[in-house]
């Protein structure tokens, strides 16, 4: 049957990037692909879906849209949260400013180890609202 197919190919999409396995599924890679060929034989599809199949396993789950549908629905492919938490929502600002007071943020920022001008701009507005918050 396909979900079967399908079932045990998102199964091995979890071994492969998590090392997620369930208690029939203990065994190497390698004999997990045999599997899947096997069991993709006896339900009737060909070597050439088989490779596409096995060629999916070694998408990232970073490269969500590239994974087929099934495999969206996967352990691995559910970690939605990657990087950083948001700090807020972002906002495009531009500020002219005279030459001068801009050398004067650059030399600040080094001084308080500020890492960007956005980090210093978030520093003093964050410091102003605090007591407001």
């Amino acid at each position: 049957m396909v979900l079967e197919v399908l079932d045990f190919h998102r199964a091995l999409y979890d071994a492969r990037w998590n090392g997620e396995k369930s208690d029939d599924l203990l065994l190497s890679m390698a004999e997990l692909e045999d599997e899947l060929l096997k069991l993709m034989l006896e339900n009737g599809f060909d070597y050439e879906e088989f490779k596409e199949m096995l060629s999916q396993l070694y998408i990232p789950p970073y490269k969500y849209d590239l994974l087929p549908e099934h495999l969206k629905h996967s352990n691995s492919a559910k970690k939605e949260k990657l990087g950083r938490p948001s700090l807020g929502v972002t906002k495009k600002i531009s500020l002219t400013l005279p030459k001068d007071i801009w050398d004067k943020i650059e030399i600040e920022k080094t001084e308080l180890d500020l890492k960007s001008t956005s980090a210093y701009f978030r520093k003093f507005i964050l410091d102003h609202f605090k007591g407001s918050l």
